[in-house]
């Protein structure tokens, strides 16, 4: 009996020894899977780089929707920027009064100290429409003399009528301009007929951007005129409007300022639609000669850009490959799940890098393991996921019992 309690005790712990054992092998952490990924550290578009002819004279910048900065020239630094100033006036006012495509929007009555201000600004030869005592104007219609014609006293009556004041309306403009980034931006006005309301060429490409993603706003800078109740029939100063895709935006001289055309130009590259936003300041001569001049920068700008376009598949199976591998299982392919199309400039020189996750088994075929980006030489990022070949399982039962 003794020798039998014995055995039995014995028997007991040593399953007790081996529920221990078994219990510590599968308590173990089960080590991650690790991702293996080679990716080429570039791609350069075919082609002969590019050499953008930018004006001898001010200061120029373009950007490429879907790419980035194009790149600038001249010495990015805060100068004045005329009736280009209204782009930012109508851009508060829409903000703050939004309109949808067709809605002429709230009706504005035009009084006694509107019709001064506006034979005050003829008289001086400023850019004015025509008003009356009385007439009855919509948001829409004020806003199409404010961009078309470009009507500083149209300006002024807008920022009275939405902020009260010329100088409340002005604290809200320089708001904007901050929440934007526009570093080298700051209004003194709402017209931009004080030449303490500045800018660079690269902060108005930046608000131009912007300004354009009002629906509104960018039907208004494609209108070639307009028809306003009393002074009648106007036309856009921008004598660029349908040529070389331009569909905007706005354009400004003042004896400080000179010529000054901020533009916007849609550019189709094998079946892809991008836009072209740009600046060029500070071109000399008077007010038809200077934006004469604007516009011939422009138009050498927007044919280089278009001639030097090309649309780009990223072939990134080829630029990107690799496997996850772990200890129970053989390696499991990791491929890019799709291709990163765009629309870049000849020569550019795209930078890839590949981000991965920790990984957590079981996990299907198809799963995201990580990302490959593609950055633009301005910093315009791409991103496609990294995904699976196929299923990686989760560790089995006898791997965790058996593993060392």
């Amino acid at each position: 009996m003794r020798v039998s309690r014995l055995v039995a005790a014995g028997a007991l712990v040593a399953v007790a020894a081996l529920a221990i054992a078994v219990g510590l092998q599968l308590g173990r952490s089960v080590p991650a899977p690790r991702v293996r990924i080679s990716v080429a550290s570039s791609y350069t578009v075919p082609g002969a780089r590019a050499a953008l002819p930018w004006p001898e004279a001010g200061q120029a910048a373009l950007y490429l929707s879907g790419f980035g900065w194009l790149g600038s020239g001249g010495n990015q630094v805060p100068v004045p920027i005329a009736s280009v100033t209204k782009i930012m006036t109508a851009l508060v006012i829409l903000q703050a009064h939004p309109l949808a495509l067709g809605e002429p929007g709230p009706i504005v009555t035009v009084g006694a100290d509107d019709v001064d201000l506006y034979q005050t600004e003829l008289a001086a030869g400023d850019s004015v429409v025509a008003v009356e005592a009385g007439e009855q104007l919509s948001e829409l219609q004020l806003l199409e003399g404010l961009l078309i014609p470009s009507g500083d006293n149209l300006a002024e009556l807008l920022a009275s009528w939405d902020a009260g004041s010329e100088a409340s309306f002005v604290v809200q403009m320089n708001a904007l301009a901050v929440s934007l980034g526009l570093t080298d931006t700051h209004f003194a006005d709402s017209s931009g007929l004080d030449p303490a309301s500045v800018s660079s060429a690269r902060d108005l490409v930046t608000l131009a951007r912007r300004a354009m993603e009002d629906q509104v706003f960018a039907t208004i800078v494609a209108m070639p005129s307009a028809v306003l109740p009393v002074v009648g029939l106007v036309h856009n100063f921008n004598f660029l409007l349908g040529q070389d895709g331009v569909v905007g935006v706005k354009t400004g001289w003042t004896a400080a300022a000179l010529g000054c055309l901020v533009f916007a130009a849609m550019d189709r590259v094998e079946g892809r639609q991008v836009m072209v936003v740009g600046a060029v300041l500070g071109q000399p001569g008077g007010p038809s000669a200077a934006l004469r001049v604007a516009g011939v920068a422009v138009v050498a700008l927007l044919q280089s850009v278009s001639a030097g376009l090309h649309a780009v598949s990223l072939p990134l199976a080829a630029l990107a490959q690799g496997e996850v591998t772990a200890r129970w299982a053989g390696p499991v392919p990791v491929r890019a799940a799709g291709r990163i199309q765009l629309v870049a400039l000849s020569g550019a020189r795209l930078s890839l890098r590949a981000r991965l996750r920790r990984l957590r088994p079981p996990l299907r075929r198809g799963a995201r393991v990580g990302s490959v980006t593609v950055s633009s030489p301005a910093g315009y990022r791409l991103r496609e996921p990294l995904v699976l070949g196929r299923a990686l399982v989760a560790p089995g039962l006898w791997w965790r019992l058996s593993r060392a």
